[in-house]
Order: C-alpha cells, then structure tokens, then sequence
C-alpha cells in the first residue's frame, strides 16, 4: 500500500512542477510581448527624409533627366512639406550639389535666394502639385569642347484654391570637368510649342 502512495505523491509532484513551469512560460510570454510592443518606435520615412538622405558622391543621378528630376522633387518637398531649419539646409545643400560651379559662382547667396523664394511662395500658399521631365533622352551638344543637353520640365504650380497653372521650364545642363556629371547651368521659361 504504501508502494501506492509513493507513487501516488511522486505522479502528483511531478503534475504539479509541470503545471508550474506552464504557468510560469505563461507569465513570462505575456510580460515580454507587452513590454517589447509598447517600447518600439514607429517611424515613417517621409518626402523630407527621402531627400536629406540623398548622398551625391555616392549615388550622383545617372542622366541629365534624373538631375532635373531630383531638382523638380526637392523644390515640390521645398514647397509643400513641413521641414526643421537643419532639414531646409540639407535640401538646399543637394540642390547646391547639383549646380554647375559658373551658376553658383554667378549667385553668391544661391542658399539664401532658395531660402527667400520658399518662404514667399510659401506664405502666398502656393505648392508644386506635379512636374513632368520629358520622356526622350535628350541629345547632346558640345559647346567650347564640353557636353551640354537641354532637358525640359512640366511644373504644375497650384496657388491655394485658385487652381493650377502650368509653367515649362528649359533646363541647361553641362557635364562636369571632374566627374563627368550632369550640372544643371540654369534654366529659363520655355515657350509653348
């Protein structure tokens, strides 16, 4: 009888240290899966982010379209997003990066020009809604021995409730000397063709 009895308390012991371990995992899942859900930090990448991300001296644009693209997209984020003063300057700074050196020589105070017409358009509640890069490579000249293209762009320029005007812009870029870069050399309206 007492054979029984021992193993009547061993069976016992052992259902009960196995019921403990279960409650024990239990608890431990719980604890950890809250604690884990509530310290993470969901960030979304935004249009700003996209552009002070940008690195030119690794990832320069490859044609003379995506130099006018990422000026037409900065410009957009420059007009209609909400950024931090160090995040404008980083903008800026890409926009800089992409400028021939004679068009910065010639505007001392590229930065602060960039700066001023912002914050106008801004204030005057005007965004760039959309912009349009011509769908063609364009062909390359050369002028005083150095490669030059135009590229033409679409800007839609929406002015608060008032609707949307549409502005063409020729944009004139030159390689660069060093790199062999496109550099954007200016810009001027375009007539409608």
């Amino acid at each position: 009888m007492e054979k029984a009895s021992t193993g009547s308390a061993i069976l016992k012991s052992v259902i009960i240290i196995a019921l403990g371990a279960i409650v024990v995992l239990g608890l431990y899942l719980i604890f950890t899966r809250s604690r884990s859900k509530g310290s993470e930090e969901t960030y979304q990448f935004t249009a700003v982010d996209e552009i002070t991300t940008v690195d030119l001296d690794r990832n320069y644009p490859a044609s003379a379209r995506k130099v006018v693209e990422l000026y037409a997209h900065t410009m957009q984020v420059l007009y209609r997003e909400t950024y931090s003063d160090e995040q404008q300057d980083k903008m800026i700074s890409i926009l800089m990066g992409i400028m021939d050196t004679e068009l910065l020589d010639a505007n001392l105070d590229f930065a602060g020009g960039i700066k001023s017409e912002v914050t106008g358009r801004k204030a005057e509640d005007y965004s760039i809604s959309n912009y349009v890069i011509q769908t063609k490579e364009p062909d390359e000249i050369k002028v005083d021995g150095r490669k030059m293209c135009y590229v033409d762009c679409l800007f839609s320029l929406r002015h608060g409730a008032n609707g949307t005007t549409a502005n063409y812009y020729r944009f004139i870029l030159r390689r660069d000397e060093i790199k062999g870069n496109w550099k954007i050399l200016g810009w001027t309206l375009k007539e409608e063709e």
